[in-house]
C-alpha cells in the first residue's frame, strides 16, 4: 500500500528549504534527445516541494504535478515560477489523467512510498505509445569540510559522513528506506516495462553548514517521532564531537556535500 509521510506543515517546510535540489544535467539526460523539442505533458508523481519539477518543466508545454500532501503542495505553489505548471492533490494509485495522455512521467526520491504493482498499472494506462517513465532518487555518501587545514580534511569528513549516517540510521525506521540504499535495484528490477535503463554517473557537489545538516535531519518524518518517543543520545553525541573536535566549529562552518543520484528511464512499448 501506498504510505504518506511528510505532511506536516513544519516537514513540508524544512523538506523545502534544506532538502537538496537536482542538477539540471538529469532532466537533459533522462529526456534524450526528446528535448529536441517541446514536449507536450509532463507529469510529476509525490511532487513534494516541486524540486524535481523546476528542472523538468522547461522542456514541457504542460507540467500536472501530484502530491497528498496539501502542505507540500502550498510549499511548491509559494515557490513556482513556471506559468504552465499546475500543482495538485492526489496519488500515485489513481492517477488524474486519461487515457494514452502522458509524455512523461517523474517521479523523484518517492517511489518507494507508492503502492508500486498500482502506480506501474496506472503509468501503463495513462502513457503515450513511447512514453516515458522517469523514477529517480539521491543518497550522500561524503561529506568535506572546507577552510580547515589539510591534516583536518580527512579526519573531519570520515567523522562527518559516520555522524550523518549514524543519525539517519536511527531516525529512518521504516523497511522501504532500504530501496534508497539499495538505489532502487529492486525497484528497477520489478518496473513490468521491458525497454528500461538505468545510469549511477550522476552527482553534484554543493555547499552546507552545520545549520543545514540538522535541518535537513529535522526534515525527516520520523524525527518527530523520535523526539517524542525517546531522548536522542545527547552524551553519545557529545563524546563524539569532542573526541573529533567537532565543537570547534562553527554552526555556519561551510562543508562541501557529494550527491550521488541514481535515474531510471523505462519507456512504454508502441
Amino acid at each position: 500500500k501506498m504510505l504518506r509521510y511528510y505532511e506536516t506543515k513544519s516537514i513540508s517546510q524544512k523538506y523545502q528549504k534544506y532538502r537538496p535540489h537536482y542538477p539540471v544535467q538529469l532532466a537533459k539526460d533522462a529526456l534524450g534527445s526528446l528535448r529536441e523539442k517541446k514536449i507536450d505533458f509532463l507529469l510529476d508523481v509525490g511532487c513534494g516541494g516541486g524540486q524535481s519539477v523546476n528542472i523538468f518543466a522547461p522542456y514541457f508545454h504542460e507540467v500536472l504535478a501530484i502530491d497528498p500532501s496539501e502542505n507540500q503542495l502550498k510549499e511548491a505553489r509559494s515557490q513556482n515560477k513556471f506559468a504552465h505548471v499546475t500543482y495538485k492533490q492526489g496519488i500515485a494509485e489513481k492517477l488524474p489523467c486519461d487515457n494514452v495522455s502522458v509524455d512523461v512521467i517523474t517521479s523523484g526520491t518517492s517511489a518507494h512510498w507508492f503502492d508500486r504493482p498500482k502506480f506501474y498499472e496506472e503509468a501503463d494506462r495513462v502513457l503515450k505509445p513511447g512514453g516515458r517513465l522517469v523514477i529517480f532518487g539521491y543518497w550522500s555518501p561524503k561529506i568535506v569540510p572546507l577552510c580547515v587545514s589539510d591534516g583536518d580534511v580527512t579526519r573531519l569528513s570520515g567523522v562527518g559522513t559516520q555522524l550523518l549516517k549514524n543519525t539517519f540510521n536511527k531516525l529512518i525506521f521504516h523497511e522501504r528506506h532500504s530501496h534508497v540504499r539499495d538505489k532502487y535495484n529492486q525497484i528497477f528490477g520489478e518496473i513490468p516495462l521491458l525497454n528500461k535503463r538505468r545510469f549511477d554517473n550522476l552527482s553534484t557537489d554543493y555547499t552546507w553548514s552545520l545549520v543545514d545538516a540538522k535541518g535537513m535531519i529535522q526534515s525527516v518524518d520520523s524525527y518527530e517521532t523520535y523526539m517524542k518517543s525517546k531522548e536522542l543520545e545527547l552524551k553519545e553525541l557529545s563524546e563524539v564531537k569532542r573526541s573529533a573536535r567537532l565543537s570547534e566549529l562553527d554552526p555556519s562552518e561551510q562543508f562541501a556535500r557529494s550527491l550521488k543520484l541514481f535515474v531510471i528511464v523505462a519507456e512504454k512499448l508502441n
